[in-house]
């Protein structure tokens, strides 16, 4: 079997260390080495650190000046001495297998294999936070976001430009090559330019679907979104038009799975309602106009509306409700619609089914829209 080695940087976080650590202990392959890395925490945290009977051994180290995540890692990347390296951040609940499906996986594939990460869900909704990422025309999206964990669209391990950094697994030849993360990217996007880099060097990066992580999101510590304008600037700065756009084939992929479900979607007079708010909505628009030539497309985008859910009755006009036109409603995120019973109930007694399709490649038909 590999050496495996284990990073795990830390800032402060010590109300969910004790619930990351035994899930690690439990995840943790044979004999494997854990680095953990205290980015000059306030917290006692390297006190924190439990036994983990299943390691060869447990590094700690500390940086006296918070330098954050991308430097924390590094620090552990330079003293790894594993075959396969590990980096995790600590706002996860490792499922058992989750890190040995990781080896596998690596030690199962061909030499070309770069960057492999987990499916990330939700640990609140059990729903998927993430099987990877896509670029937009200046977004990076989690695609298939908020689908069950068993969707169809979620259940294989997919080859992806960039994967989503909460867990992120390579061979130490791999990591050679790629070298350290870019610390001027400090808390953010560091895994990206990481993922990207590999695929410059011709390796391939994979979510691998057997690895289940329960990512709280956003909680790996308090200067989580330090420097977070500064280093998004240098990122696009550094990777602006090097990248694939790619959302438009997670949407494609999602209407191809609706209209399979639900055949008679493919040929429906819809009518697309858009309500989308962000750039990518061209993307989208364009991939449905390619599937219902002539649909008759109606704006309501509201660009200062920041509601994390839209209430149809509300922002539509009343008398749409009755229109014999089947619609297609356009969103960013097909949660947005959750809260929204009362108004298809009533579009159900003038059409059967309708569909909702969002910026992050999900086609949902209105009647599979979970209410909250």
């Amino acid at each position: 079997m590999p050496r495996v080695s284990v990073i795990v940087p830390v800032f402060n976080s010590l109300a969910h260390l004790g619930t990351f650590f035994e899930s690690l202990a439990a995840a943790l392959p044979a004999e494997s080495e854990v680095v953990v890395v205290d980015d000059a925490s306030t917290d006692p945290v390297l006190e924190a650190v439990p036994e983990l009977p299943r390691a060869r051994n447990v590094v700690r180290l500390r940086n006296e000046t918070n330098l954050g995540i991308a430097a924390a890692t590094n620090r552990g990347f330079a003293v790894a001495t594993g075959d396969i390296v590990i980096q995790l951040n600590v706002d996860v609940v490792l499922d058992r297998d989750s890190l040995s499906a990781m080896v596998e996986f690596i030690k199962n594939r061909r030499n070309d294999v770069g960057i492999v990460g987990s499916k990330l869900v939700y640990p609140t909704s059990g729903l998927t936070q993430s099987v990877g990422m896509a670029f937009g025309l200046y977004s990076k999206r989690h695609v298939f976001r908020h689908l069950p964990q068993d969707h169809p669209l979620c259940r294989p391990t997919r080859e992806l430009q960039i994967v989503a950094g909460a867990t992120a697994a390579m061979t130490a030849r791999v990591l050679e090559s790629l070298g350290p993360l870019d610390e001027d990217l400090y808390n953010h996007n560091p895994d990206i330019d990481h993922c990207l880099r590999a695929a410059g060097l011709g390796f391939r990066n994979f979510m691998c679907a057997r690895s289940i992580v329960y990512h709280w999101r956003n909680l790996s510590g308090t200067v989580r979104y330090a420097r977070v304008q500064t280093a998004e600037a240098a990122f696009w700065s550094k990777w602006g038009g090097r990248y694939r756009v790619d959302l438009g084939d997670f949407v494609d992929e999602g209407l191809d799975h609706a209209i399979a479900a639900y055949p008679p979607f493919e040929t429906m007079p819809f009518t697309v309602l858009d309500l989308s708010r962000a750039a990518d909505q061209a993307i989208a628009l364009e991939r449905i106009a390619v599937r219902w030539p002539g649909a008759e497309v109606r704006h309501f985008r509201q660009m200062h509306n920041s509601m994390s859910r839209l209430w149809l009755p509300l922002l539509l006009p009343h008398w749409l409700v009755n229109d014999p036109a089947p619609f297609l409603y356009l969103v960013d995120d097909h949660e947005e619609l959750s809260e929204n019973a009362m108004w298809f109930e009533r579009r159900r007694r003038v059409v059967k089914e309708e569909l909702v399709v969002d910026l992050a490649g999900s086609a949902v038909a209105t009647s599979e829209l979970r209410p909250t």
